[in-house]
């Protein structure tokens, strides 16, 4: 059935509350400025960057039955996190949740109540449980299935001085001892938890959609790549 969220990774039905109406599958905006020039027809349009997007409204169209889960629901729907809907299957959005949440009586005398849950989603959509990809020879080929970039993490293991090439992004790794971690999402380089960041330059790198090399020179053993695949 449908009839169901998922918020930071408890579903909506544990509370008592079931879904009357899912959000469209929705393709985020570009962000981009538009000008209108004297004299000519139309506007000109100036993109941010490639695969530049706007957050999302994803409204669920909610109801209870039993009005007593209010305080319940209240702790359960705040805050920021990971919201999957139950129309869109294997994969999730990060969101906020940012509306007042009226619950309204839909009869007199009826204890069912309706409500509007709005998510203020990031623009991609990411695919869930995506195993780890291993790299153990240089200029093995990874192919990214998502309609845009990913922020993959990779942890590289191996010593002294390495270069690293990911696509067109080249990083530039040194006095690494044993291994050195590569975070795209949060751009920050670290090994456990100590900070790592003096010991790469370069741009943290990304995977295209499509085919990406994946090569080295040093002293490398493997690669490991959590990709973060995600969609429109």
């Amino acid at each position: 059935m449908n009839d169901w969220f998922s918020w930071n990774g408890k579903k909506c039905t544990e509370y008592g509350i079931h879904v009357l109406e899912q959000p469209p599958i929705t393709i985020p905006a570009e962000r981009a400025t538009f000008t209108n020039v004297s004299g000519r027809p139309g506007s000109l349009t100036m993109l941010e960057g490639d695969d530049v997007y706007d957050d999302m409204i994803l409204t669920a169209q909610c109801m209870i039955s039993d009005p007593g889960n209010i305080r319940t629901i209240a702790s359960y729907l705040k805050g920021s996190g990971k919201v999957a809907f139950a129309h869109r299957p294997g994969g999730f959005y990060f969101a906020r949740i940012v509306n007042q949440i009226p619950f309204e009586k839909i009869l007199r005398g009826n204890p069912h109540r309706s409500f509007a849950v709005n998510f203020r989603c990031k623009p991609f959509w990411y695919q869930e449980n995506v195993p780890e990809i291993t790299v153990t020879a240089s200029g093995t080929f990874v192919n990214n299935p998502g309609s845009v970039y990913s922020e993959p993490v990779i942890t590289v293991y191996g010593s002294g001085e390495i270069t690293l090439m990911v696509g067109m992004a080249i990083v530039e790794l040194d006095g690494i001892t044993d291994s050195i971690t590569l975070d795209t999402p949060l751009m920050e380089a670290y090994k456990d938890v100590t900070s790592m960041n003096g010991c790469m330059s370069g741009d943290f790198p990304t995977l295209l959609p499509g085919s990406n090399a994946i090569s080295w020179t040093g002293n490398v053993t493997k690669v490991i790549i959590q990709p973060n695949w995600r969609y429109l």
